[in-house]
């Protein structure tokens, strides 16, 4: 678990982010408009990529498993694809906007660091 602690605690940082953002918005028509525009790209990816690690270690019954590099090269590409090119030519309500793949791609990379640095105990056994 501790191996862990770094991705659980983006993970709910992200989460608690997207929330409070989404009420901000929503909820007091309060906007910051590169918050508006980058934020929910950016702490989507975190949140997929760990959903996606938690829905395999239950469907395959192995607490140890985790994303490769490769698989999450993929997911990146997949939801640059989706929300940036597909969802656009579906609804006029979404635009391609390049920035979002940038911010997509700093999510991803902060999730895959967060994975590297484990925290470190201080107590002995």
């Amino acid at each position: 678990m501790k191996k862990e602690t770094p991705v659980i605690i983006l993970v709910s940082f992200s989460g608690i982010l997207f929330l409070i953002h989404q009420y901000i918005q929503m909820q007091t028509q309060f906007n910051i408009a590169i918050l508006d525009n980058y934020l929910d790209p950016l702490v989507l990816m975190p949140l997929i990529l760990y959903a996606l690690v938690w829905e395999r270690r239950i469907l395959l019954q192995n607490k140890n498993i985790d994303l490769p590099h490769s698989h999450i090269l993929g997911y990146f590409i997949l939801i640059v694809l989706i929300g940036e090119f597909i969802f656009p030519l579906i609804s006029e309500n979404f635009t391609t906007d390049f920035w979002d793949i940038l911010a997509y791609a700093c999510g991803t990379l902060t999730y895959v660091l967060m994975r590297k640095f484990p925290i470190s105990s201080n107590s002995k056994n």
